[in-house]
């Protein structure tokens, strides 16, 4: 009982932080504004939970595939559990907000003072990455992030469970492996014996991914590299896109005033930091999106053993100054601003949540092609309508927003059917 009111306040937080992350991304899906990553994850649940196969057909080209051939994140099995249990994709926000700040529970683990009971929690639950991670769909690496801060708690405390969150944070995605790697590195003087272990572990482990994706990428041998690898094959689009990187690098580090490079720890993201820069690709070079998943604990655990390392009088003191920074930060930013979604005007209030009751139940079973995949992805197969492609599904359904026309080219063999609500246009595929 003597440890309740240590632990009120940040579960105060917990609640609060945990109710509004499902809040907004529950309110995004139910108003149209969801992309496509989720509808990709439930497809690949309801697949595994009906046909026992980890397939999707949403994503790489747009043709089923095996997820390993585009990301190595075992968490997959166990998710498909829960998405059995309650099949909606609202489960899987919800489930992705709980990940996302259950590290506010953790931080007072650490220890018993004022900083560690109210004023860490509170800065995490101030860290707009955490919102705009939640806000871009569903991603279940992001597990990474509370295994990490776990990892590191019985780390300090010379506890062999730090083993088992290694293990565990390990299988939350390929990359990562480079981060335990350059971690073997950098403990290598202090441990030596466990530093060993953890690289070779991690190297081994990484050599294993790379293998998987190199396999399941395709079922010809003449294009058997890693999915994504084309964003590092133009090192002039990367340049092309540089302009955005300081964005991510700002939102990432300015909260805590660049306290947290002054420790070692923050090399760890050395590999982030690299294929952040080469990649041509947009999303790996803002705040906006999932791919800062992996900074996160690592830039936050920095801080917290800087802070340690400060008098009292300066701790509070700083506290207080990063405490202040990052409240402006959250609301001039984050989820009351404008500036909250990635994709502004998807947070539209304006359309109606019936037509995702519409949508989700439209020719259940049947194969569908869609400018909205993501909402008919419960369904062995659904596909994302690209023009100028193929396709066999057995319906084409087209949401039309408004202001916006029909498609100006049909896939070949659809013929109009039905309309829906004026907005819906269900086509069939005509038999040959």
């Amino acid at each position: 009982m003597k440890r309740i009111p240590h632990h009120l306040p940040s579960l105060l937080l917990w609640m609060l932080v945990f109710y509004f992350l499902s809040e907004r991304s529950i309110f995004r899906y139910q108003h149209i504004g969801a992309g496509v990553d989720i509808g990709l994850f439930e497809n690949l649940f309801y697949n595994l939970i009906h046909n026992a196969k980890a397939v999707t057909s949403i994503g790489i080209d747009g043709n089923l595939h095996h997820y390993f051939a585009d990301h190595i994140n075992w968490y997959i099995y166990p998710l498909s559990l829960l998405y059995g249990l309650f099949s909606f994709a609202e489960t899987l926000l919800i489930f992705q907000a709980f990940v996302l700040s259950i590290p506010i529970l953790i931080l007072p683990l650490y220890k018993k003072d004022t900083l560690h009971q109210w004023i860490y929690p509170l800065l995490y639950g101030l860290f707009l990455p955490i919102y705009w991670i939640q806000i871009f769909d569903f991603h279940p690496e992001v597990i990474w992030i509370p295994l990490f801060f776990l990892f590191d708690y019985f780390w300090k405390q010379k506890s062999p469970y730090w083993i088992v969150f290694f293990i565990l944070s390990l299988f939350a995605k390929e990359e990562c492996a480079l981060v335990w790697i350059v971690f073997s590195l950098l403990e290598w003087k202090s441990q030596k014996k466990e530093s060993l272990w953890i690289g070779t572990v991690s190297f081994l482990y990484f050599l294993f991914c790379i293998f998987l994706l190199s396999e399941l990428r395709s079922p010809t041998p003449n294009n058997q590299i890693p999915a994504h690898w084309e964003r590092y094959q133009s090192p002039i689009a990367a340049l092309q896109n540089l302009y955005l990187f300081p964005y991510l690098f700002l939102f990432l580090n300015l909260p805590f005033l660049f306290i947290q490079f002054k420790n070692k720890r923050i090399l760890c993201l050395v590999p982030y930091l690299l294929y952040s820069l080469l990649s041509s690709y947009e999303v790996n070079k803002t705040p906006f999106t999932h791919h800062s998943f992996i900074a996160i604990p690592i830039i936050i655990i920095s801080f917290l053993e800087v802070m340690d390392q400060f008098p009292k009088k300066y701790k509070l003191l700083f506290g207080e100054i990063i405490l202040l920074v990052s409240t402006t930060l959250f609301f001039w930013f984050g989820p009351f601003s404008k500036s909250f979604s990635y994709k502004k005007e998807y947070m539209n209030p304006g359309i109606s949540t019936k037509d995702i009751t519409t949508l989700r139940s439209l020719v259940p079973g049947k194969s569908v092609v869609s400018n909205l995949p993501q909402y008919l992805s419960n369904r062995s197969e659904v596909q994302l309508f690209l023009p100028n492609k193929e396709y066999s599904a057995d319906y084409f359904v087209f949401y039309q927003f408004q202001n916006q026309l029909p498609p100006a080219a049909l896939p070949k063999e659809y013929k109009w059917e039905r309309e829906i609500e004026n907005h819906i246009q269900v086509y069939r595929r005509e038999e040959n």
